[in-house]
């Protein structure tokens, strides 16, 4: 008997959206991956792609504030710089700080919480009552505080700071969860078997929170680029003349009503890339809840 070519396909596409949910989601999720994976490609192959040194002035005289041509398809900044060079380029400091300081607060707070949740009722609940502490603090002002207090930060030490002042929210939701599951099977057989409670931690309660992980780093890198933009525009963050789309808000503020390409670039992308985390952090959201609903 021979199988129709249809029904092979349509079997092959549903295993497949089966296994990934993201195919399986709205389209407006497909495209939002598409968008910021067509960005992170741009920032990771900005030395290849921009036309120009992101700090070449090429000619301040004649080349200030110059408007989108086909020689500069974004335009010029005040200092005669390509801005399609420095958004690629920008691209690349702005989502560095990202990624790498929502990985720090992933960690910690991954940490934090997990030895919180399985430790004695107790010692967890003051390990949970310095978090709330460190909540306490006002974290843009710290931040402010020790940017002034480190005025040649690099982009590292940036994301390094960003990261260890985001990580207490997540702690508490992972301190929950790990705390639920204490009482499950699968943890009560793994203490039978003569498991340790760091064995338990890492290979046995860690993996069950993958779900709320991926959700709660996507949205953690989304305000990272909105914190690190901030910080930049306000002259604390990447420090001129190293190119970021904050750095690049402050340069083209001054001239909206002349050269508005010029800080319309950083928004656009800025906005474009929190929206799309954002949108990509609700579907694994929703694919999470329906597992667990399953």
């Amino acid at each position: 008997m021979t199988v129709p070519w249809s029904a092979v396909r349509r079997s092959a596409v549903r295993r497949w959206r089966t296994r990934t949910p993201l195919a399986a989601a709205h389209p407006g999720t497909i495209l939002a991956a598409i968008v910021l994976a067509m960005i992170v490609l741009a920032g990771v192959g900005a030395p290849w792609l921009a036309p120009h040194d992101p700090l070449a002035q090429l000619d301040v005289i004649a080349l200030k504030n110059r408007a989108p041509t086909f020689a500069f398809p974004l335009g010029t900044d005040p200092y005669s710089r390509d801005v399609l060079s420095r958004a690629l380029f920008g691209a690349r400091t702005s989502l560095l700080v990202g990624f790498v300081g929502a990985g720090v607060a992933v960690l910690l707070a991954l940490a934090w919480g997990t030895c919180a949740g399985i430790a004695h009722a107790r010692m967890g609940d003051r390990l949970m009552r310095l978090v709330d502490a460190l909540r306490a603090l006002p974290r843009k002002i710290v931040l402010l505080a020790i940017m002034l207090a480190v005025p040649r930060a690099s982009v590292l030490l940036l994301a390094l700071l960003l990261g260890l002042t985001s990580w207490t929210a997540l702690s508490h939701v992972i301190f929950v969860q790990v705390r639920a599951m204490r009482g499950r099977d699968f943890v009560t057989a793994a203490h039978a078997l003569g498991a340790s409670r760091g064995r338990v931690m890492w290979r046995h309660v860690a993996p069950q929170l993958t779900g709320t992980l991926t959700a709660a780093g996507a949205l953690l890198v989304a305000d990272m680029l909105a914190v690190e933009a901030g910080l930049s525009f306000l002259g604390l963050g990447v420090r001129p003349p190293t190119a970021s789309w904050g750095a690049m808000l402050q340069d083209g503020v001054p001239y909206l009503g002349s050269a508005w390409w010029i800080a319309a670039t950083p928004c656009a992308l800025l906005v474009v890339t929190v929206l799309s985390i954002a949108r990509l952090a609700d579907a694994l959201h929703a694919d999470r809840t329906s597992r667990v609903r399953g």
